[in-house]
């Protein structure tokens, strides 16, 4: 990412690899959340909207409407037209965390650091 696009940034980002869908024109479309603030998003998809395009998010609870700003590859980034909540954010870490936790186990490996602490 550039120092520019860094400097148009209004909302801190959470890093996650989360499975999402995403509902445009074309119908429901499975995808991965690689971030997400209360203002927007970074997607990857097998099938990418069209920059302009409206489409609607929703990653273990729904996100919302959001317009694609840029489209690079099967990355493109989202711009929600209402902010989400911090508490929809925390929930969707929670929810990336507890499949971690499940995963580790499974697989009898350590499991890293939560991102957010259990209430």
């Amino acid at each position: 990412m550039s120092a520019k696009s860094d400097e148009r940034r209004q909302a801190p980002r959470s890093k996650l690899f989360q499975q999402a869908e995403m509902r445009g024109p074309e119908g429901d479309v499975r995808v991965h959340v690689l971030n997400l603030s209360t203002l927007g998003a970074l997607v990857y998809s097998d099938q990418v909207p069209m920059a302009g395009e409206q489409v609607r998010l929703t990653c273990g609870m729904p996100l919302g409407i959001c317009r694609v700003a840029w489209v690079n590859g099967r990355r493109f980034g989202v711009q929600f037209l209402k902010p989400v909540p911090h508490a929809v954010i925390e929930q969707v870490l929670r929810i990336q965390d507890a499949l971690i936790v499940s995963a580790s186990e499974r697989l009898g490996v350590p499991c890293r650091k939560m991102l957010v602490a259990a209430e």
